[in-house]
């Protein structure tokens, strides 16, 4: 089976180490050689691909996918918040320029964690219209059991602004963009505090340190993994059963699922439709 990645939360409990354990299970595609089939194969380990892997290895094997790299440290200060965007190229930079149809420049993230890492990490809750427009029959407890989750692993509260912060916040206000919510996580009419994921000492906390939430003896990170295709079945109509990808050496690798398993298409709005095609 191939699905859609979706923002669905089971509280995970397993790892309490620091932020980055997800290191002791996370490999190079070069390197990386299995003949276990998973449960669950997600392509893409950005926003929603990283706590995707990390809550389903709570009870499924898992194998996630990602095609840039793991982040570094030039990247994850506030004060080198520009680097993604200044030193952005075609290669393996953990952001990625493209030029829309319609003209426009933009960037995406190509790095473990997705564009979490190459943000300017405002952190706010979802409209509550698109949960009642969406058509889609929403588990709000869960909902909100999920943010609790993110909110508390790796959103920062802060009860002081920056200058730059302060004098924004305040020309929004003069400019008549009201109420003063004050903070709030929530997604509301107005001006108004939210979240960061930028600490108090201008580190970032990405997506991706969702994954030291995982259970590692069910979950395997690969990264430099770029998926060429998702394999379907030759005797059940749109059943997928594994994916072919090549790592940065140009070596092909296949992995397969077991049965009744699904691919999980989390690559983006942009690169998940390429494998619709």
């Amino acid at each position: 089976m191939i699905s859609f990645s979706t923002f669905t939360q089971w509280e995970c409990t397993f790892n309490t180490q620091g932020y980055d354990s997800y290191l002791s299970f996370t490999q190079e595609a070069a390197d990386f050689t299995t003949v276990e089939e998973y449960d669950y194969i997600i392509i893409g380990g950005g926003t929603t691909g990283c706590p995707l892997a990390a809550t389903l290895s709570e009870k499924f094997s898992v194998l996630l996918l990602e095609r840039g790299g793991v982040a570094t440290s030039d990247i994850l200060y506030e004060n080198r918040s520009l680097n993604p965007l200044l030193y952005a190229n075609h290669d393996d930079s953990p952001a990625q320029n493209f030029i829309s149809e319609d003209g426009v420049l933009n960037t995406r993230g190509r790095v473990l964690g997705g564009s979490s890492m190459i943000n300017f990490v405002f952190y706010s809750r979802a409209n509550d219209y698109f949960y009642e427009n969406s058509g889609i029959e929403w588990d709000m407890s869960a909902v909100e059991s999920a943010y609790a989750w993110v909110e508390n692993s790796i959103v920062t509260r802060t009860d002081g602004l920056g200058k730059w912060q302060a004098s924004v916040f305040n020309a929004l206000l003069e400019a008549g963009v009201g109420p003063d919510n004050g903070f709030t996580l929530d997604h509301v009419q107005g001006t108004k505090i939210g979240g960061s994921t930028f600490d108090d000492s201008g580190r970032r906390h990405g997506a991706v340190e969702l994954l030291s939430k995982a259970n590692p003896a069910y979950l395997k990170v690969v990264v430099h993994a770029i998926v060429d295709r998702v394999i379907f079945s030759t005797s059940k109509s749109l059943a997928a059963v594994g994916v072919t990808y090549h790592d940065s050496q140009g070596k092909h690798h296949v992995v397969r699922l077991r049965r009744g398993g699904e691919v999980i298409l989390s690559a983006g709005a942009i690169g998940s439709h390429n494998f619709c095609y």
